[in-house]
């Protein structure tokens, strides 16, 4: 059964070549497969981003290269505003009269009027661009933002967004809602928008929630395609790298007592190093 990696078993050959180290990928071949595993996927969760070529590489006999997105399913949380003036979530005819003494008027008689289900709970989330209107939806869209965990989003399969009574409602099913990814949807009711390092980022208009929603917390489900079409040659050279070295170095257990090996954890402990050299312009 093939195996998925980011590089070929060609690739560590080259890399091991170049390094002048010991072993022979054809005779350990299992060994060689198990080290581009054990390299490949800790990639994509450190980077939050996958690779993949559609038609794959020629030579992948023992790896398969992705040739599709990755899915993945998502909970968030709405963000809150980082400060809140005391009371602003308060509907308007609980609060203290315009220009009155705060501190003569309160007290118990109008403490309970504090009341959670009085609370405007959207008057607390965190707006990006726009500006929120209570009460009212007009043209013009308040957006909050929610940054996804992988890059390159593809699409956005369901998008369940929790409403008055607690259930959720999926945008992307309902007729209700309108959205995609790519700034083409910008001014709809949700978008996501990538930048030039495949960040990607979550616009919900806030006008589009429900008035009275239930809450801000674990409050959107999202079903994401993520995943950049075509396999960097430094990807790949740093997967080889990498486990060219994990290669070499199990390897030597496999060597006669009376074999001389040099400097072998010199040379993998520098290849490693090559490979963090490579893959650095990807980290955030």
């Amino acid at each position: 059964m093939n195996e998925v990696g980011y590089c070929t078993l060609e690739d560590v050959r080259r890399a091991l070549r170049k390094a002048d180290l010991p072993g022979d990928v054809s005779q350990d071949e299992q060994i060689a497969v198990d080290a581009v595993l054990a390299e490949t996927e800790p990639l994509e969760k450190s980077l939050s981003r996958h690779w993949y070529d559609p038609s794959g590489i020629d030579g992948a006999d023992a790896i398969t290269i992705p040739t599709a997105p990755k899915t993945r399913d998502d909970e968030h949380d709405i963000p809150r505003s980082a400060a809140l003036v005391h009371g602003a979530s308060e509907r308007d005819r609980h609060r203290y009269r315009e220009n009155s003494d705060a501190l003569m008027e309160s007290g118990p008689r109008y403490d309970r009027q504090r009341r959670d289900h009085r609370r405007d709970v959207k008057r607390e989330i965190r707006i990006a661009t726009g500006e929120y209107h209570d009460g009212y939806h007009d043209d013009r869209p308040a957006y909050t933002r929610i940054s996804m965990d992988r890059r390159d989003v593809d699409a956005v399969n369901e998008l369940h967004v929790i409403g008055e009574d607690g259930t959720y409602t999926d945008w992307v099913a309902s007729d209700e809602y309108d959205g995609g990814v790519g700034k083409l949807h910008r001014g709809e009711d949700y978008y996501v928008r990538i930048n030039n390092d495949g960040v990607s980022e979550l616009y919900i208009d806030v006008h589009a929630l429900d008035d009275d929603i239930a809450s801000l917390s674990n409050a959107v489900y999202v079903d994401i395609d993520y995943g950049h079409e075509g396999i960097p040659r430094s990807v790949r050279r740093a997967v080889a790298l990498r486990a060219g070295a994990e290669f070499a170095e199990e390897a030597t257990i496999q060597i006669p007592d009376n074999a001389t090996v040099y400097n072998v954890e010199t040379k993998a402990d520098s290849m490693r190093e090559k490979a963090d050299e490579l893959l650095e312009e990807y980290r955030l």
